[in-house]
């Protein structure tokens, strides 16, 4: 404290902050003229208020704190004109501060690089929450390179209509899961940043308590990334898939769709196909398609599903290329494989085939009666045979027909309809 009183010779703050240390804080009657940077975190998760009092000079440069509120924040940066990182962490119910203010308050911050912060819970109050201002009206943050949010759709698409960032490359969005997501100016906002327009690739990973987008390009260091954080897997793609439908210009540039998971086995049931296929569908330029083992069988038979005249229906038009991810070289699982299976013929019948990768898992047998394609012979075989071997025909009823594929389904047929007959000396 006797340290902190000499305000005017201060130039670095970095406290692990306590609630006893901060009651002392009113005591700061001058502010810090000479601080450039301030770091606060609260100490063992707890939340604290900043007084009023604490306020800093024109040289500060950074500011990064965690579970801290600052009363009237954006009042407290306009000063703060040289700033070039803002990183605001868990930010309390009581440190709430209108995305409108907030652009205010970095108007004129030339040289602002990173600007990241992170709500820990919804707002209280959401009426401040405006209209966005007429494009006129944006502010322009030329050096900002990093963008990281973390809190309502809403919030976000009010703050990002008031600014443009013509030089911004990193941008990481996860959202609190709600009924409705607001992200229509959040997508104009990308489409106004040049260097976003050049992605090509996207991959959707989906983990225990969270699903997201990653969109990048092969040979560039830019990356834009899109995720919504809920426990509930189907609410979690179905928020993403209505997030995407704001972006349909910038998605349909995505020639490479990956798709995997790090969520355990045990939990990936919980989601229907029709699911995916919503989130999949704004990715309609994909020409290459990757997917986990494990979400193949989810996710393929939904994308070679006919409509209710019978067509096909092609989700991913101008795909080329699919390929199955962490499958093992010796043959994968029978679903996986009926999987694949389904898809190329649905694609072949649609008109549009498709490579598959890896070699193991192309359908390389046909059957020359119907031109169904298998990937093993062995699953050829028992195509013939349960589909094209001729039945053979109950002799005491001239009605009940079984396949030599499946003997005793004859003598079950035997002991129900006819319990008097004995059973013919047939090896079966």
């Amino acid at each position: 404290m006797a340290a902190l009183k000499l305000s005017d010779r201060v130039r670095s703050i970095s406290l692990t902050a306590t609630g006893p240390l901060v009651a002392k804080f009113p005591a700061f009657e001058e502010p810090f003229s000479e601080l450039e940077e301030l770091v606060l975190l609260s100490h063992e998760n707890v939340h604290l208020t900043l007084p009023s009092t604490f306020r800093w000079g024109s040289r500060l440069s950074i500011l990064q704190s965690t579970r801290i509120a600052f009363p009237s924040l954006p009042q407290l940066l306009l000063p703060s004109q040289g700033l070039i990182e803002l990183q605001l962490d868990e930010i309390p119910s009581d440190g709430y501060f209108s995305p409108e203010a907030l652009v205010n308050a970095l108007s004129g911050m030339t040289q602002l690089r990173t600007l990241s912060f992170h709500f820990h819970s919804l707002p209280s109050r959401r009426n401040y929450l405006s209209l966005p201002p007429l494009p006129e009206e944006r502010v322009v943050l030329p050096a900002l390179a990093h963008l990281k949010y973390r809190g309502t759709s809403k919030y976000l698409d009010c703050l990002v209509a008031r600014i443009d960032a013509p030089h911004l490359g990193d941008i990481d969005i996860t959202f609190f899961n709600q009924p409705t997501m607001a992200a229509s100016q959040l997508g104009r906002f990308i489409d106004r940043i040049e260097i976003h327009n050049t992605h090509r690739q996207a991959e959707i990973l989906t983990s225990e308590r969270a699903v997201s987008i990653s969109i990048s390009h092969p040979r560039a260091l830019t990356r834009l990334e899109l995720g919504i954080s809920c426990e509930q897997f189907d609410w979690q793609l179905a928020c993403l898939a209505q997030i995407c439908t704001h972006f349909s210009p910038f998605l349909l540039r995505i020639e490479y769709l990956d798709i995997s998971t790090t969520r355990p086995s045990s939990l990936q049931g919980d989601v229907g196909g029709d699911q995916w296929v919503e989130l999949i569908r704004s990715f309609g330029s994909a020409k290459r398609f990757r997917v986990a083992e494990e979400l193949a069988t989810s996710i393929l038979p939904f994308l070679s599903s006919t409509d209710d005249d019978g067509e096909h229906e092609v989700w991913l038009p101008a795909l080329r290329t699919l390929r199955i991810s962490g499958v093992d070289w010796t043959g994968a699982g029978l679903p996986v494989e009926e999987a694949v299976e389904s898809f190329t013929k649905s694609r072949q019948l649609s008109g549009s085939p498709i490579e598959v990768h890896p070699p193991h898992m192309r359908p390389q047998y046909a059957c020359t009666l119907c031109n169904d394609s298998f990937i093993r012979q062995q699953r050829l075989k028992e195509h013939k045979r349960d589909k094209h071997s001729l039945p053979n025909i109950c002799p005491h009823c001239g009605v009940f027909k079984w396949s030599q594929a499946r003997p005793y389904r004859f003598t079950r047929h035997l002991e129900r309809d006819h319990p008097g007959v004995a059973s013919p000396g047939v090896a079966f």
